[in-house]
């Protein structure tokens, strides 16, 4: 049972329309009435209705940002930095505020999804899209929580995403580098299992350009990283030693791309003279990198701004909006040989 404002007011021998004054920061309150008052809060685990609150104050109100893998990882990884600040700038400029919520496993998404609605903390989320996710759908439904997608969340959805294209980024870069004349290219590409199965990944169009390219494609250089600088430096060292005549990498991500670099340094490799390299994400760390490397840009930062800008619009209309699929490029730089 949830704790109410005559709760507090008991606990703190005070009247109702004092606990209301200490909640909108009244100057009215003495000191020492606050600190009761707060304290009782605390102990009562007392939630004011912000929605409430909110129209009393006229304030601004708030959109959920949820990313269903932990602090560690969030605060770790720039694509998602970037999505969250292409979200808070559409939703600024429309009046919202931006609630990160960061569960530290997903089984604890919906816990934290309560805990932002259930008082109206929030209008809508934007949700941090993942394999498994789908299931939470039938829970927003039942919570009538009004939700965007950053990727689907199930196989088929045709409403309420932004999404990026992973198998034309994977398509074109490794296009590029088999035109240059490269024949046994590496594939860091994303995590296995990361995303909703029904996503297309990178690997598609990795093996698509070599398909249109009369080129084969050897599994064993292909290999799945986790999007930290760690593992691109395990998956690129795991290439290199393995195979002897690989003569390129593709590297899906930017933290991933650091990785690799770190190792081709550690074998005196030198990206564009003694080995094919196309970094992902061009993020300002790579664009500074000399010699230049050669880089899918993934429009990380828009993909945010326009899944803030559909939120709005979901909730402001109350009717769900088709989704979006948006297309990266490819940057060249000097990473990649010319052999013909």
């Amino acid at each position: 049972m949830h704790s109410t404002i005559y709760d507090v007011a008991n606990k703190a021998a005070v009247s109702a329309k004092t606990v209301s004054r200490v909640i909108n920061n009244s100057p009215l309150v003495a000191p020492e009435t606050r600190r009761k008052v707060m304290a009782a809060i605390a102990e009562l685990d007392f939630h004011p209705d912000s929605a409430a609150k909110g129209l009393r104050q006229r304030s601004r109100r708030s959109v959920g940002l949820v990313i269903p893998y932990g602090s560690d990882f969030v605060f770790q990884d720039p694509g998602m930095w970037a999505q969250a600040s292409g979200a808070h700038r559409a939703l600024a400029e429309r009046g919202y505020d931006l609630v990160l919520a960061v569960p530290q496993t997903p089984e604890l998404v919906l816990h934290e999804l309560s805990r932002l609605t259930k008082n109206r903390t929030v209008d809508g989320v934007i949700l941090y899209a993942m394999e498994g996710v789908d299931v939470l759908i039938k829970e927003f439904e039942r919570l009538h929580i009004r939700y965007v997608s950053l990727s689907t969340c199930y196989r088929g959805q045709k409403n309420n995403f932004i999404d990026t294209d992973s198998a034309h980024v994977g398509r074109i870069a490794a296009r590029y580098m088999l035109d240059q004349g490269a024949r046994r290219i590496g594939l860091i590409r994303e995590p296995m299992r990361f995303f909703e199965a029904g996503k297309a990944s990178t690997e598609q169009g990795f093996r698509q350009a070599h398909l249109d390219s009369g080129v084969d494609v050897d599994d064993s250089l292909i290999v799945a990283g986790d999007y930290s600088i760690e593992s691109g430096y395990e998956c690129a060292l795991k290439l290199l030693h393995s195979n002897h005549a690989i003569d390129g990498i593709l590297c899906v991500s930017d933290p991933m791309a650091l990785g690799t670099l770190r190792a081709f340094r550690e074998l005196g490799l030198e990206p564009g003279v003694d080995i094919d390299f196309v970094a992902g994400d061009d993020f300002p760390t790579t664009r500074a990198m000399w010699p230049g490397l050669t880089s899918i840009r993934t429009p990380l930062t828009e993909q945010g701004y326009l899944a803030g800008a559909m939120i709005v619009d979901y909730i402001q209309s109350g009717k769900e909006i088709p989704g979006r699929v948006l297309q990266g490029e490819l940057i060249v730089r000097q990473s990649v040989r010319c052999r013909k």
